[in-house]
C-alpha cells in the first residue's frame, strides 16, 4: 500500500524545487507524515517525530504540509470505487478471492468492510467544541471507513460528523449507505459488526 501511494505522489510538483538543496525523497516525507498521524499525545509532537526521523522540527512541519497538499489534490484518484471501471473490477475480484480463501465460497460476495475510527483532538475546539464531545468524554472527530479487506484500500468514508453519535448513525452519512447500488451488485454486501443495522447489503455475521 505504501509503495502504491508513493507511485502516485512522487511526481507531484510539490516535491521538487529549483534550489541547490534538494528536498527529501517523497517516500521519506510520506513516512514522516504517516508516523506523525499514526501517533497521538506526547508521541505525536514535532520534536519526537524530528528525533525519530533525524531531521529538524521545521523539516517535519514542511513534510506535513507538502504531503497533505499532494494527498488532497490526488484525493479522487486514490480514494474511489466504480464497479464500471476495469481497474476497480479487478480490485473487487481480488477482494472476493481473498474473502473466499479465508472463509468459504458462499461468503465471497462480502468484499467490503466498514468500521468506525475516532480521531482524538488535542483539546476542545474554539468553535462549536461541544459538538465534538463524545460518550467517552473525549473531543474527537467521528469517522466511518469502508475498505477492501485484501489490501485495506479505502473506497468510501465520512468524517467530521459532530455530536456523540453511534457508529450506525455516522455510517448513514456515507455515500455507500445512501446509494449502495453505485458500489454493490447483486449478491454483494459489506461486512459489519453488531453496531450496524442488518440490511440486504450490510451483513452482520454474528449478533
Amino acid at each position: 500500500m505504501f509503495t502504491s501511494l508513493i507511485r502516485k505522489l512522487e511526481n507531484h510538483p510539490i516535491f521538487s524545487n529549483n534550489s541547490h538543496n534538494p528536498q527529501l525523497p517523497a517516500s521519506v516525507q510520506l513516512a514522516i507524515f504517516l508516523n506523525g498521524v499514526g501517533h497521538y499525545g506526547n508521541g505525536a509532537t514535532t520534536e519526537d517525530i524530528a528525533e525519530w526521523a533525524s531531521v529538524s522540527i521545521g523539516m517535519v512541519y514542511n513534510c506535513y504540509c507538502q504531503v497533505m497538499i499532494a494527498l488532497l489534490q490526488l484525493h479522487d484518484d486514490i480514494i474511489h470505487f466504480d464497479p464500471m471501471e476495469p481497474e476497480d473490477q479487478q480490485e473487487r475480484d481480488q477482494a472476493k478471492q481473498w474473502v473466499e480463501s479465508c472463509s468459504c465460497p458462499e461468503w465471497r460476495g462480502g468484499f467490503m468492510c466498514v468500521n468506525g475510527s475516532p480521531f482524538n483532538l488535542f483539546q476542545k475546539l474554539g468553535w462549536h467544541g461541544e459538538g465534538f464531545y463524545d460518550h467517552k468524554s473525549c473531543y474527537l472527530l467521528s469517522t466511518q471507513v469502508v475498505i477492501l479487506p485484501h489490501n485495506l484500500r479505502i473506497v468510501n468514508y465520512v468524517i467530521r460528523v459532530p455530536g456523540s453519535l453511534h457508529n450506525s448513525n455516522v455510517f448513514s452519512h456515507t455515500r455507500i449507505y445512501r446509494h449502495p447500488e453505485m458500489f454493490l451488485g447483486a449478491d454483494e454486501w459489506i461486512w459489519t459488526d453488531s453496531a450496524y443495522p442488518s440490511l440486504p447489503w450490510c451483513i452482520v455475521p454474528f449478533k
